[in-house]
């Protein structure tokens, strides 16, 4: 019998040129980075004290290289890295750029700096010898007590940190909300809100994003997305103490529908 023909092949993804070569390396350093948790002057590589302008023209400078649109059609395999990458130029840039936030930052870094090491894991320490200034989750929780005493700012610095050394979608809605909840960052709501549908769309079990999109929806009158979004963060979390609490009222509100006045 004759030999089948080969079946054909999908068309390959074109070969890195060289230069696209380098950009993986690049890549690659970057997102190493981001997990040895560099802060956002070395990220932007700019020094403690440099302007704004200087700010502004480093982001600018990374940007052109480290943007996802950027990402030459030879390298998908690295568009989640190059995202992380770019998100981590971008929040450094948002912090640094900010007066009040960058001090705010560095005095994070200057306490953190001023915490005793744990022991290491070989002198019996935590799995890993992981400092407590570097683990996300303690991270995450400090952020969790500012944004209690609504130290919006402490917590935004906190939960930023958090997420970039580890990049949860649990953390990117904590982080949304202390923005979006900030009476000094209004003009920031719809990023916020556009970080907490993020949030959904990585992992559709956020019970915290759904929660959050739920609030928003019922502040904004929209009672249909907010019973939704409700739904979906019981359906996530079934011991949801809020979210049950706000389907309760409105199950209550649809068996008791307020009256029209006369002159209605």
């Amino acid at each position: 019998p004759v030999a089948a023909a080969p079946a054909p092949v999908a068309a390959p993804t074109e070969a890195p040129k060289p230069d696209e070569g380098r950009l993986a390396q690049q890549i690659e350093q970057r997102f190493a980075d981001i997990q040895a948790k560099r802060d956002h002057f070395s990220v932007l590589g700019v020094p403690q004290d440099a302007s704004r302008d200087q700010v502004k023209a480093a982001f600018l400078s990374l940007a052109k290289v480290f943007h996802p649109d950027r990402l030459p059609p030879s390298l998908p395999h690295l568009a989640q890295k190059m995202t992380s990458v770019f998100e981590s130029i971008r929040e450094a840039y948002e912090v640094l750029h900010d007066d009040a936030r960058r001090k705010s930052y560095q005095q994070t870094l200057q306490g953190a700096q001023a915490l005793p090491k744990p022991p290491s894991a070989a002198a019996g320490g935590r799995p890993g010898g992981a400092r407590a200034d570097t683990n996300a989750e303690d991270l995450f929780k400090m952020g969790e007590v500012y944004f209690r005493k609504r130290d919006f700012l402490a917590a935004v610095e906190h939960y930023e940190r958090a997420h970039a050394l580890e990049p949860k979608p649990l953390y990117l809605a904590a982080r949304a909300w202390a923005v979006y909840m900030d009476p000094s960052r209004k003009a920031d709501m719809p990023r916020a809100k556009q970080w907490m549908a993020d949030a959904v769309r990585l992992d559709p079990n956020c019970d915290r994003a759904h929660y959050q999109l739920g609030v928003i929806a019922r502040v904004e009158n929209d009672m249909d997305r907010a019973e939704r979004h409700f739904r979906e963060a019981v359906r996530a979390n079934p011991k949801h103490l809020e979210a049950n609490q706000e389907l309760r009222l409105i199950d209550m509100r649809k068996k008791n529908p307020p009256k029209k006045g006369l002159f209605r």
